[in-house]
């Protein structure tokens, strides 16, 4: 099983905005993205916003089966969910999902499960 935890600065004055976004995943898109989830091979997803002194940031984490397949064909889908998605993104990170591998990710040094 793959993991993958990675952190997306926020644009300034974009705070409320990703707030928003989020809290439209956890709610009215859920579904949908429950079924990108499964369609990708994902078998979590988790997405928080954190607060720092140097700026706030979106992060996330992903587990799944083959996560850089996975990330490849999400940033090559066309779908309305999708599509949704990525422009969200870049509207409060400037980053763009549409291109693989645009996010660096963190190397997991630790994890433990009980």
């Amino acid at each position: 099983m793959d993991q993958m935890l990675f952190t997306l600065p926020i644009l300034p004055g974009k705070t409320e905005a990703a707030r928003a976004f989020l809290q439209e995943l956890g709610g009215a898109r859920k579904q949908d993205l429950l079924a990108v989830n499964q369609a990708m091979g994902f078998t979590k997803e988790m997405w928080a916003l954190q607060q720092t002194p140097q700026g706030d940031f979106l992060v996330a984490y992903l587990r799944g089966q083959d996560l850089g397949h996975a990330t490849g064909q999400f940033s090559a889908s066309q779908g309305d969910f999708d599509r949704w998605f990525k422009q969200q993104v870049h509207e409060v990170t400037g980053t763009d999902f549409n291109e693989p591998s645009t996010a660096a990710t963190s190397e997991i040094l630790a994890d433990t499960e009980i």
